[in-house]
């Protein structure tokens, strides 16, 4: 057990990390903890402010090399040690590119590269980010809300990611963090009018790129005592930051203030005590986070394995070859089966037991619910069924198959057996199968 915390920070792009939680991270680590930065792509996609570095929009693996030292030397503004990128070696993902829209605000590009971040199902990414978290075993995770700050594409897919990540870690972090900046912050800080601002030479904003907070901000970092540290991480990102006293601008030269305090919401785990809050957000993004009870209730999900969560899997060829061979296994058993009856003599009349039909349709019921269940989907299930409708037919056809008999058409029990797999099929379409939901 250790009193270390370890913190993860999960961003899209080289100079997100610094531009939102920079002040956070040198915080953080000047305090002692364990921080890590994990960057989701190379910035491939982004645009370039330096004139002598022009050159290198649209050269997307030379772009990607010159940010990755960009971030490496950020990192060391800001005193990490630990930084990767989304994939390690496994994997790349690539930046999915954005445009300035009218209101200010990024929106998806017109197009993007098959291995851009945004084409990757969730899903996928969520599991890269949950390997990193089971790696590191961090006690908070932080990434953006769900409006990614000012609308980027990728934004919104790592806070999407990360969320689904958090629940899919074998690793349970004590606390869930979403960088969220109120309205009004935000606005003071594109405001033209501050001191210094006009002798920056950037452009004012007409209309402030940010969107209100999704959640309610429960905490308020200060992080004026490093705001030396964040400002020399920012000069690093030179290819996409222009920095100029304490005002800094993207590629759209719109100059903002360099944040002197940084907020967050909790999106899960561990949440600020009421007491805390009543006095206003909490001054600190571990504030009422216990790192000792985080420790130990990972023995205690040592001793009760963890119901994982089971995404739901897109039927492949396979799972259609089982629906055939299953099919043609109930149709034959099925249909040599469901004639069979009992006559019970209750005095002078005759009682008939169907358990024939009752005994097919109930393997025919339990091969489709096996279907339904294995593949999380109908498609299979319904396959299986009219495989059995058409198969049982057919083995009731003399002329088709000679000798057989099995299926006598104007017999209530052949009909129940023909149309019976079909409608259990149709009903088992209506239910919705989940995975075990993992608790936390």
């Amino acid at each position: 057990m250790t009193d270390t915390p370890r913190v993860l920070l999960v961003h899209a792009h080289p100079d997100d990390e610094t531009i939102t939680t920079g002040g956070t991270i040198a915080a953080l680590v000047s305090e002692g903890a364990e921080v890590m930065v994990l960057t989701a792509t190379r910035g491939e996609g982004g645009e370039v402010i330096p004139a002598d570095l022009k050159q290198l929009e649209g050269d997307r693996a030379g772009l990607a090399r010159v940010r990755e030292q960009e971030i490496a030397e950020a990192m060391r503004a800001l005193g990490v040690r630990m930084h990767t990128f989304l994939g390690g070696t496994t994997r790349t993902f690539e930046d999915s590119g954005m445009e300035w829209g009218p209101d200010g605000h990024a929106r998806p590009a017109a197009s993007m590269t098959d291995n851009a971040l945004c084409a990757t199902d969730v899903t996928t990414v969520a599991r890269h980010i949950a390997a990193v978290i089971d790696a590191l075993e961090p006690h908070a995770v932080i990434t953006y809300a769900a409006n990614g700050g000012y609308g980027h594409p990728d934004h919104v897919r790592v806070h999407e990611a990360t969320t689904m990540a958090f629940d899919l870690a074998e690793w349970r972090t004590g606390r869930l963090l979403y960088v969220d900046t109120p309205t009004e912050v935000a606005r003071r800080s594109f405001d033209p009018n501050q001191d210094g601002f006009a002798l920056t030479g950037f452009a004012a904003a007409e209309t402030i790129p940010a969107k209100p907070p999704v959640g309610q901000i429960v905490i308020d970092q200060d992080v004026t005592s490093v705001l030396p540290a964040k400002r020399a991480a920012l000069e690093a990102h030179r290819t996409q930051v222009s920095v100029s006293g304490g005002f800094f601008a993207l590629s759209n030269g719109v100059g903002q203030k360099i944040g002197d305090h940084e907020f967050f919401s909790i999106g899960a785990g561990t949440p600020i005590p009421h007491e805390i809050l009543s006095a206003g957000p909490a001054p600190h993004v571990l504030t009422g986070l216990d790192i000792a009870a985080v420790e130990a209730q990972q023995n205690t999900a040592a001793a009760a394995p963890l119901r994982r969560r089971r995404e739901p899997r897109k039927p492949g060829i396979f799972a259609y070859l089982h629906a055939a061979v299953l099919g043609l296994l109930i149709a034959f058993l099925g249909t040599m089966q469901h004639l069979n009856v009992t006559v019970i003599n209750l005095g002078e009349t005759p009682i008939i037991l169907p358990w024939g039909v009752v005994l097919a349709l109930a393997l025919a019921a339990a091969g489709l619910w096996h279907l339904k269940t294995m593949y999380r989907s109908s498609a299979p299930m319904l396959v299986a069924a009219v495989i059995i409708a058409v198969l049982s037919f057919a083995f009731g056809q003399p002329k088709w198959l000679p000798g057989s008999d099995m299926i006598v058409t104007g017999l209530l029990r052949s009909v129940v057996w023909l149309l019976g797999p079909m409608v259990l099929a149709a009903v088992f379409s209506f239910i919705n199968v989940r995975g075990h939901d993992r608790t936390r």
